[in-house]
Parts: C-alpha cells; sequence; structure tokens
C-alpha cells in the first residue's frame, strides 16, 4: 500500500521467507506472526521474545532507485525495542534501538513508533531481518539465549524524489560539517552480545556511514590489558576464572577467547572498516586500568601491579595507592612500549584517556625528592593545593607526553608516514591542574594535537548538562586559540531530546568550539541507536542548518506514532495494566 506522499508500507510481515520460520503460536526459534490494527490499516506483526532466538528471515522489496527506509517498531512495556536489518547490498546488519528516547513512554500504551534508517537505492535488494540475540550458555535449554524483544509492525519504503536524491549526494561529499568525533570503549557489544565476529565489530562502525561524523576513538586497552592481538600486553581473556560477577564480563572473556583461537583480531577489523566509510581512526588508551576493584578482580591477575610493585602510586600519608605510578620512568616506557605496538597499525592517532579513574600521579619517591631538591621543602608537609608542588608535580606527565611524542615521531620517520597525532581526553579546569595534567605546556610545547575536554563538571560527572558555564567554555577556547592544537568538546548526559543537542551544539559553536566529542557513541546504551535523538545528533554538524533552525524557533522534531487498536484477537482501546 502507498500512502498521499507515495510511500510504499510492507504491513503484512507473514510473508516474510523462509515460510518455516514463521509461526501462527509463540514458538522457540520462530517469529510469531499476529494480525494487528490500526485507526488507518491493518497488517500483521513480526514478533519475538526474551529466549525464542528467531532466525533470520527476508522480505523482497520489489522497488527500483531512491528511498527513505523508516520501520515502525512495536516496543514493549518498558519503551524499548530493538531489531537489525540490513539490506542485500550492505556489509553488514544494522542495530535499530529505540534506546532510552521514550523513557517516559506511559507504560500501558500500544504504540507504533517509526524509526529512520538511512537513504539507499533499493534497486535490485531485499531486507533481511534479525532478532538481536546473546549466545549465554551452549545447551538448547532457553535459558542458553537471552534476546531483546523485537515486535515489528511495518516497513516504511518513501521515494526520495531527483532533488533530493542530488541534494544528498552533494552533501556526502561535504567535509566542512565533519565536525563530529565518536568514542567506543570496545567493551560494550562484547559485554551485551558475547558475539566473536567481523560482523559484530562492523556493527558497531555502520551506524557513522554518511553521518557528520569525521573520528572514531576506538579503545585499545587499558593499564597493560590490551584489545587486540598483540605481543606486549595481555588479553582480556580471564583464563582460569570461572565465575564472574556479571554476566556480561563472563560474555566479555569467552568472546576474547574465541578472537583469540580464531586469531581474529577485532582492532583491526575496526579500523579497517572505519577507513572503509571515511573515519580517521584514534587508538584510545585508558592509562589507570592497571588495578581494577571489586567486583572487577577477574581483569587482575597477571597485571604489572602485582609483578612492579614498586612502581606503585604513594599517598601523601604514605599509603599505597591502587594505581600504577607515571613518575616512574619505568611506567612511562612500559605504556610507550604498548602504544607503538598500537602504532605499528595504520592508524590516524592515538589519544590518552585521562577522565578514567584518575590520578596517575601523587607523592612517589621521584617526584618527592625532585622536590625538595628544588625547593628545600618536602611536598608532604605543604597543603594539598600549594601551587609549586603541583607544577612540580605535572612535570610526570608532561615527561610522558614528550617521550611519547618523541617515540611515534620516531615509528613515523622510520615507515615513511604522516605525524600520528595525539590526543588527550581531559578533565575539567581545576582538576587537570590538581591531577598532574598541564595541558597549557602540553599545547605551548606540541605535545597534543587535539584536546577533548569531558565535562566542566567536577567528578568527571556523566550525568550532568555539560558546558552550561560559558566561562569553562571560553577557557579552553583560549587555551587552544592560534595554536595548531584542536579542541573537541565532550557533550553529556549521553541522552538528550533532539532538540536538547541542537541546542548545545548551537551554543558552543557560537563560542568558539569548532568540534563535537560523544562518548560512548556506539550501541543501544550508547547514541547511535536510530531513535529521534540519534536522528538529530548525527546531524550535528550542519553548523549553518543549526542556526536557522534556530532562527525558524527550533521547532521540535516529530517522533510519527500509531496507536495500535488491536493485536491478535485483543482490543487495545481498553486499558491493560496488568
Amino acid at each position: 500500500m502507498a500512502d498521499q506522499d507515495g510511500a510504499v508500507y510492507i504491513k503484512d510481515l507473514a510473508g516474510c521467507q523462509p515460510e518455516s520460520a514463521l509461526s501462527e503460536k509463540p514458538k522457540r526459534g520462530a517469529w510469531h506472526v499476529q494480525p494487528y490494527e490500526t485507526a488507518e490499516f491493518r497488517g500483521t506483526l513480526l514478533s519475538a521474545g526474551e529466549e525464542t532466538a528467531a532466525p533470520e528471515v527476508s522480505v523482497g522489496l520489489e522497488l527500483s532507485g531512491w528511498h527513505r527506509i523508516f520501520v515502525g517498531v512495536y516496543p514493549d512495556h518498558r519503551g524499548r525495542g530493538s531489531i537489525e536489518l540490513k539490506l542485500s547490498g550492505d556489509p553488514c546488519f544494522t542495530h535499530l534501538n529505540m534506546g532510552p528516547d521514550w523513557a517516559d513512554t506511559n507504560p500501558h500504551g500500544h504504540n507504533i513508533y517509526e524509526l529512520l534508517w538511512k537513504d539507499a537505492d533499493l534497486t535490485g535488494q531485499e531486507l533481511s531481518i534479525r532478532q538481536v540475540c546473546t549466545p549465554t550458555g551452549t545447551s538448547d535449554e532457553p535459558a542458553a539465549v537471552s534476546c531483546e524483544r523485537t515486535k515489528l509492525a511495518y516497513i516504511k519504503l518513501a521515494p526520495m524524489p531527483e532533488g533530493m536524491i542530488r541534494e544528498k549526494e552533494s552533501e556526502r561529499q561535504r567535509t566542512d560539517t565533519r565536525r563530529l568525533f565518536a568514542h567506543n570503549d570496545a567493551h560494550g557489544y562484547l559485554y551485551l552480545y558475547g558475539t566473536a565476529t567481523e560482523e559484530a565489530v562492523r556493527n558497531e562502525i555502520e551506524p557513522y556511514r554518511h553521518t557528520d561524523f569525521s573520528r572514531l576513538y576506538w579503545e585499545c586497552g587499558a593499564g597493560d590489558t590490551m584489545f587486540y592481538l598483540g605481543q606486549v600486553g595481555r588479553l582480556p581473556t580471564c583464563d582460569g576464572v570461572e565465575d564472574f560477577d556479571r554476566q556480561g564480563d563472563r560474555l566479555h572473556a569467552e568472546t576474547w577467547r574465541s578472537f583469540r583461537d580464531q586469531q581474529l583480531d577485532p582492532f583491526v577489523v575496526a579500523l579497517e572498516a572505519a577507513h572503509e566509510i571515511g573515519l580517521s581512526f584514534h587508538a584510545s588508551y585508558r592509562p589507570a586500568g592497571f588495578f581494577y576493584p571489586p567486583p572487577l578482580e577477574q581483569w587482575n591477575p597477571g597485571s604489572l601491579y602485582f609483578s612492579r610493585p614498586e612502581l606503585r602510586m604513594v599517598g601523601k600519608d604514605g599509603r599505597i595507592a591502587p594505581r600504577i605510578s607515571y613518575a616512574f620512568a619505568e611506567t612511562r616506557q612500559f605504556v610507550i612500549n604498548l602504544l607503538l605496538e598500537v602504532a605499528q597499525h595504520p592508524v590516524d592517532g592515538i589519544c590518552i584517556l585521562y577522565n578514567r579513574r584518575p590520578p596517575l600521579v601523587d607523592y612517589e619517591p621521584p617526584l618527592v625528592n625532585g622536590f625538595m631538591e628544588a625547593y628545600g621543602e618536602d611536598p608532604r608537609q605543604l597543603a594539598d593545593d600549594d601551587a609549586r608542588w603541583l607544577g612540580y608535580r605535572s612535570s610526570a606527565l608532561t615527561a610522558f607526553h614528550r617521550e611519547l611524542r618523541e617515540a611515534l615521531d620516531g615509528l613515523a620517520r622510520e615507515q615513511g608516514r604522516e605525524r600520528i597525532a595525539v590526543s588527550a581526553c581531559v578533565l575539567n579546569r581545576e582538576e587537570n591542574f590538581r591531577n598532574g595534567l598541564d595541558l597549557a605546556g602540553w599545547v605551548a610545547e606540541g605535545l597534543v594535537d587535539t584536546l577533548i575536554p569531558y565535562t566542566d563538571l567536577p567528578g568527571v560527572d556523566s550525568m550532568g548538562k555539560a558546558w552550561e558555564d560559558e566561562e569553562a567554555v571560553r577557557y579552553f577556547v583560549e587555551l587552544v586559540e592560534g595554536t595548531d592544537c584542536e579542541l573537541a568538546l565532550n557533550i553529556m548526559p549521553r541522552h538528550m531530546p533532539a532538540e536538547a543537542f541542537g541546542r548545545k551544539a548551537a551554543a558552543l559553536y557560537a563560542q568558539g568550539v569548532e568540534n563535537l566529542f560523544f562518548w560512548d557513541s556506539a550501541g543501544p546504551s550508547g547514541r547511535a541507536h536510530f531513535g529521534a535523538s540519534w536522528n538529530g545528533l548525527r546531524n550535528l554538524g550542519h553548523r549553518e542548518e543549526i542556526e536557522a533552525w534556530l532562527e525558524d524557533g527550533a521547532p521540535g522534531v516529530r517522533q510519527v506514532t500509531t496507536p495500535l487498536r488491536k493485536l491478535g484477537e485483543y482490543d487495545l482501546t481498553y486499558q491493560t495494566p496488568g
């Protein structure tokens, strides 16, 4: 059926193939097909539950030319709904998830929500549909799999006029709008889905195709645990550990064991996939990840924290801290050796993530003794905020950046490569100084190419609204002004309405910020979930268009919903609260 705009609706999803994958009754290993009605149309719903493990099915589209593709998803009572889609010409499936956009949805409501997937030439293509499932065991029992509830009501294919097609093709050639940077911790998709395949990795990259994102910051390791198949660090396989505090930790470890056994390197897959769609790739490293608190003890055996106890951080009162200190040259050289191995891959840059588990230096002997020689005073007898001591203590991480810059430059010369960029994800103004991060010195010496302030809020706050304080923004803008160092402010919280993202981007652009960073971008718990907020966020590099939107009164992003009136034999116009 076509609507008045010529969009074609595929509503009778009982026509999916193979027919053997469909059932009129709930059945494990099959899609449940149920008739439904709205005020405007009728259709057949595809449904699968948490233990269904429905197989992949496909539907012929029988269309040609460019179309905008939408899907109608019926969420569960928690306002959640997921599905994986793939055109026959796509390199991998794309995970669509309603995400938290509708966290305030009436839990007893019955609405179909329309998600925009993408624009594509449908000539000769069919659409494959897959339930999102996590293997949690090896038996054939229901508990051996955990799946996302999936209810697909329709597929909507809206033809694109010639003018829109030309505009789309022109848009894809623009570079001035590609001012967004994405982060992926290389952990969540393994923790959630436990799938050790090349496609699972590519699924994390695919959402950025034809968006305003130009960089991907993909984590390569933490401490001496590295997320690639290398020789210097340890793999997060947690060998010998039988019991994990969280199921996701077990899935993560088992997935890495499978990667190792297959000799399939997810880091290499991610790097190649990013380059294929035009993203620069920056290997990102957590420098504080040598020792973890409960319940994450499974990551600790074999750590440098135990093999080199003399490198541990020391508090002002002499207590040993649960950190490895960068005041020691041996620590810095160990980490640089790790990062040099990472940089043997054709990465575009290395990023140091200071926004997790600071500090990295405190009152270790090299710093205490050096300060006493320079000033004749014991820093342990001074106030915690003594400017001389804090300035001196920052010399350790400045030395680390000098040594890293020298090592990367040497590798680039040896391989005939361009400069390997260095980024740093940092704290707010006061916490940087207090934790030994001398940003002004790094920028002045050319030791960092991109600064990424995580938030201006205290305590590395990920929940509050970042950058509401214009003075905090001005400090970082002026810090890099007139230098070769780029600035990208991280936008927090992770989840906001599309309009809030638009207003925040406009405010930061007006204050001189050129690039925006998005921590935890991928996956259903991240930002690239294809809900309404993602459809606004992925175009936030269009600065002029955002300004025009504001001048037009910042109209809200319309969410298309269709109330269900009947599902199966049940009349949903009667409230069903339990």
